[in-house]
């Protein structure tokens, strides 16, 4: 990771006493997910009439969170909160250097609205195509840049050992533009470590990234194709079956570097997606014991979720593109966390 200057924007947010809707997932006539991979399968899960569907992103609130150049300015954070829980968000634009123009993130009735516009743009690392990560977090992160925890449902409470966690889906539900830059993906950045207290990342901790939209291809030396995993997945409104191919980068920027495991979609996902994400989680140890094999499931905690879209300025330097969320839901069966 950078390091970087800091400001961390606390803001007072009106809760909202409304009680969240808990609803039933109904899509197409199924109840059901199946997963699966080349080298094994996992049981059926049936949503049923129990199971509850939240949404972090039911704040009451209206904002805007700017990142620009600046070491000062580069990296606000706001804390955002919901009906039961609360999220972290930050530009994160970790690869700048200079440019002109802003990142505005404006979140209204419940909806984030990011929009980058920035020229002149010169990165840090050149050799990395991707500017920044402007986005959400659920969970803790004791390091940079969130260095903090949110607040967090009772059926998912982070971090949390990997064998004691609950199964549960993740629904996003977005739009992408691009005027110029590239999307290099849309995705969600998760994190697992061996220490639930860590400060600093390196080996043997994990990023698992799952690219459900992507414009950018896996094409380095150093990253090791070990498979590919097919899940059964709701987009927009149908049941299909989703193709993820798997990377694993066995060292993130050093020798020592966290481990990175990349589930890369087969098809460009856009729109209201929900995948079951704890098994993506749990099978993302599987596919790094391919490099490592002393790794286990059982060494490793859950730290924290994020969800976000990175990007990369065209050759002139601009980047003129964005995205709106409309939701970002966890779906659970009534047991999950009890």
């Amino acid at each position: 990771m950078k390091k970087g200057i800091i400001i961390l924007v606390t803001i007072t947010l009106l809760i909202s006493s409304l009680a969240l809707v808990l609803s039933n997932v109904n899509h197409s006539g199924k109840s059901y997910f199946s997963s699966s991979t080349n080298s094994y399968s996992a049981h059926s899960n049936s949503f049923t009439s129990s199971s509850i569907r939240i949404n972090l992103m039911e704040f009451n609130t209206s904002f805007s969170l700017i990142g620009e150049k600046g070491p000062t300015l580069a990296y606000p954070i706001a804390e955002v909160y919901s009906t039961h829980n609360s999220l972290l968000a930050s530009t994160f634009l970790w690869n700048i250097q200079s440019s002109d123009g802003v990142v505005n993130m404006t979140f209204k009735n419940g909806i984030l609205k990011v929009s980058i516009n920035l020229t002149n743009f010169k990165k840090i690392q050149n050799n990395i195509p991707v500017d920044g990560y402007p986005g959400l977090m659920y969970g803790r992160e004791g390091w940079f840049p969130f260095y903090g925890s949110t607040i967090q449902l009772p059926q998912l409470t982070l971090p949390q050992k990997l064998d004691s966690l609950p199964k549960f889906y993740s629904e996003v539900d977005f739009k992408l533009y691009k005027v110029n830059g590239s999307i290099d993906d849309f995705s969600y950045d998760i994190w697992l470590t061996q220490d639930p207290n860590v400060t600093v990342l390196q080996y043997p901790s994990i990023e698992v990234m799952v690219w459900m939209y992507h414009e950018e291809n896996i094409s380095s030396q150093y990253f090791v194709k070990v498979g590919n995993v097919t899940v059964t997945a709701i987009i927009n409104g149908s049941m299909e079956n989703v193709i993820f191919d798997v990377y694993v980068l066995p060292h993130t920027g050093s020798s020592d570097g966290w481990i990175g495991v990349y589930y890369v979609s087969q098809e460009q996902l856009e729109g209201d997606i929900t995948l079951p994400l704890s098994y993506l989680i749990k099978q993302s140890v599987y596919f790094a014991s391919k490099i490592f094999p002393s790794l286990s499931p059982s060494q490793y905690y859950l730290n924290a979720i994020q969800v976000g879209m990175e990007f990369n300025n065209d050759p002139q330097g601009n980047a003129n593109l964005g995205y709106e969320l409309y939701g970002w839901y966890l779906i659970f069966n009534s047991t999950a966390g009890s």
